[in-house]
């Protein structure tokens, strides 16, 4: 069977292209079993709906699947909907190839299942959650598909659910092939391309959805696949640079230590990028993951006040956060190394000094880090099921029924938290924020570039 496997368009051009690793993922276990797979990522094209319609035609696919991988920007200043290109592309495969079946799938998807699958007809299947298992099945299964769990689907003019399926052991899946597309767009920027060592975080951070939708249980691939897989990326490919997409690539620590070992010992010539847990950031394990190519690592501490930490179910002291910062910004032997680090400004239980320690932490790392690193300021996204929605939603900050999908980009604004005795506050830094935003466009537009780094970037 001809499969077409196509990365959902963003619907505008980004700074970097991201390598759609979930699909190659895909596309490796149904060409095992026979199917004939090609994968297109119009986020690459000028034209993207064009390039997709004439790679359809040339194809001329019978299932055509969709990985939605992203809903927004998660970007309270310059929030952007990805989601709301979804209809028009639906809209150019069913034009251009009516006959294929299409299927969605992707974290995007797995976030609002039912909710995607009642507002676009045009989609005939949904996978849920990690579909290596799900979806070569359903490709043996179009006229079955309720036999098939973990699969959503329509019965004249219901959707219906199959049933939950366990994830799969990620050791034993194949490490995702790279050849049924074009890897050339994705060779500019460490973090495009991605190896993933692990699925699953045990943590229970207030605002995330990673453990609904890749298990709170780390699974874990061998250290000899990870590398096996890094090795074929140079070999067959010339990759230089690539970027560890885990959660956290540093838990557990002695995982992450045999696998930069494994590259060391191979003497493959590679940088890569990684987001970390603070508490296994060490003096002695950064220095063996820059031996072993890292040039760019990346924190999620969210907050620096413990009030805020413990709202927040870090499992990280105020010290801790502090301590990290000043290692990475003052050790002569971690001088090489990228830093960037990310802070929600006014979680749930902070308190005004805890902002102005949130907001100073902002601004040393910044001073520290210019010309290798960044600080990013950021307010919580709501998203569904999570702890910090159920949060929100006891303290009058939105309202039971309130859509996190919604029409329109307008009203993305409301899908974010706002402390409800700091709100004020809010607002005066949200439009601080966009007026540096503004001014840094007129300085762009004006080629002033000292002056545009010295603003950087606050919120992305």
């Amino acid at each position: 069977m001809r499969i077409l496997l196509v990365q959902t368009y963003l619907g505008r051009r980004e700074d970097f292209f991201v390598y759609p690793i979930g699909l190659a993922s895909i596309a490796t276990v149904a060409m095992l079993k026979g199917h004939e797979i090609e994968i297109v990522d119009p986020n690459v094209y000028a034209h993207p709906h064009r390039e997709l319609r004439e790679r359809i035609l040339r194809f001329s696919p019978s299932v055509v699947g969709i990985s939605l991988r992203n809903i927004d920007s998660q970007l309270r200043i310059a929030p952007f909907y990805y989601y709301k290109a979804l209809q028009r592309m639906l809209a150019t495969i069913k034009e251009t190839c009516d006959d294929a079946k299409v299927v969605i799938g992707g974290p995007g998807f797995s976030m609002f299942p039912e909710k995607i699958m009642d507002r676009h007809p045009l989609i005939d299947y949904g996978i849920y959650l990690e579909g290596e298992e799900s979806f070569p099945e359903l490709l043996d299964n179009l006229d079955n598909p309720g036999s098939v769990s973990g699969i959503y689907f329509r019965k004249g003019s219901e959707v219906v659910f199959s049933g939950y399926r366990p994830l799969p052991d990620f050791k034993k899946l194949p490490f995702p092939q790279r050849d049924f597309s074009e890897l050339t767009p994705y060779m500019n920027n460490i973090q495009s391309i991605g190896v993933q060592t692990k699925r699953g975080c045990p943590h229970k951070c207030l605002y995330c959805n990673y453990p609904q939708l890749n298990g709170g249980r780390i699974r874990i691939r061998d250290t000899e696949s990870v590398c096996d897989e890094i090795e074929y990326l140079v070999k067959e490919f010339k990759v230089t640079h690539f970027m560890f997409a885990d959660a956290i690539f540093n838990e557990p620590r002695e995982h992450a230590e045999n696998i930069c070992n494994e590259i060391i010992k191979r003497g493959l010539k590679v940088n890569w990028s990684a987001y970390m847990g603070i508490k296994g950031a060490t003096k002695d394990f950064l220095q063996l993951a820059m031996k072993a190519g890292c040039r760019d690592v990346a924190f999620s501490p969210d907050g620096v006040s413990q009030n805020a930490l413990d709202s927040l179910r870090k499992g990280l002291k105020e010290k801790e956060v502090l301590d990290n910062l000043h290692l990475l910004t003052s050790d002569s032997d971690l001088k090489r190394l990228n830093v960037i680090y990310s802070v929600f400004i006014n979680p749930p239980e902070e308190t005004f000094r805890g902002l102005i320690k949130t907001l100073a932490f902002y601004v040393k790392a910044r001073m520290s880090l210019r010309g290798r690193g960044m600080a990013f300021l950021n307010w919580i996204r709501l998203e569904p099921g999570t702890a910090a929605l159920h949060h929100a939603i006891k303290e009058g900050v939105v309202p039971e029924g309130l859509d996190l999908l919604p029409e329109y980009e307008s009203d993305l604004k409301r899908t974010f938290y706002s402390h409800p005795r700091l709100r004020h506050l809010d607002l005066l830094l949200i439009s601080m924020m966009k007026s540096l935003r503004l001014l840094k466009v007129i300085l762009r537009k004006l080629k002033i570039k000292k002056l545009i780094g010295l603003l950087g970037n606050s919120t992305g």
